[in-house]
């Protein structure tokens, strides 16, 4: 049987993968904060005939990460689902940045898929399929004005993916970022344009049909991919490395 490992499984976004990768006959650790385990996830888990195990997880907590990855040291997980985040609204006003705010901010959104990525690459290079995919933005890529925050971190968590899909190329890992659409939530009032039961049903057929060639790429959800970094190649007298 084929596992995923979801973080912020509770979540809108969490909780709707979690259904689709069960009903598609998946075995799924479902990780979230504890405070998050609302009634209808708990209840879907323990009805689930144990195909969906739960785990408090803190992706900002490395010891933490470190404690379930040993737990799950004999369990080879086929996809590595970064999908917890923090999205809070913030730097409206240029001169008055929240940088308390900014540092949570990365250390959700960047920092936790890096050390998941790192905890779990064993247990994925002992699998079958060898994906890692993190939910990035839209947002980190586009020059409207505000959650200057949480734009910085997608943009970034986007290049982490990059680097992971370098870094375990040779171990067989197929590292990506994806945009989760424009999805109804009761942070935006329900004027998304998806449902989280349709975003995860699109971003399940991204994930299942990912090939070694696209290696840190950036899917939107219907599966055709975003710029994510310069695929500039040729050496040039001005260019960094």
């Amino acid at each position: 049987m084929e596992s995923v490992l979801i973080t912020g499984a509770a979540g809108h976004v969490g909780f709707a993968l979690t259904q689709k990768f069960f009903h598609e006959g998946w075995l799924v650790f479902a990780t979230c904060l504890p405070k998050d385990r609302m009634p209808a996830f708990t209840e879907f888990a323990e009805h689930s005939q144990g195909r969906v195990r739960m785990f408090d997880l803190d992706i900002t907590d490395a010891q933490n990460i470190a404690s379930v990855a040993t737990t799950l040291k004999n369990e080879p997980i086929d996809v590595l689902f970064n999908v917890a985040g923090l999205t809070v609204q913030s730097d409206i006003v240029f001169g008055q940045t929240d940088y308390d705010l900014w540092d949570k901010h990365f250390a959700i959104n960047t920092k936790g898929p890096m050390r998941m990525c790192e905890a779990f690459a064993p247990h994925v290079i002992a699998s079958k399929r060898k994906v890692m995919m993190t939910i990035s933005s839209r947002m980190g890529a586009k020059p409207n004005y505000g959650f200057v925050g949480y734009r910085a971190t997608k943009s970034a968590v986007s290049q982490v993916m990059f680097q992971v899909g370098l870094a375990l190329k040779d171990k067989g890992v197929i590292a990506a970022a994806c945009h989760p659409g424009w999805v109804r939530t009761k942070n935006n009032d329900n004027k998304g344009s998806l449902s989280p039961e349709q975003s995860a049903a699109m971003l399940y057929n991204v994930v299942v049909n990912l090939t070694p060639e696209d290696n840190f790429k950036f899917f939107d959800p219907d599966g055709t991919t975003l710029p994510l970094v310069t695929q500039q190649t040729q050496p040039k007298p001005y260019a960094m490395t």
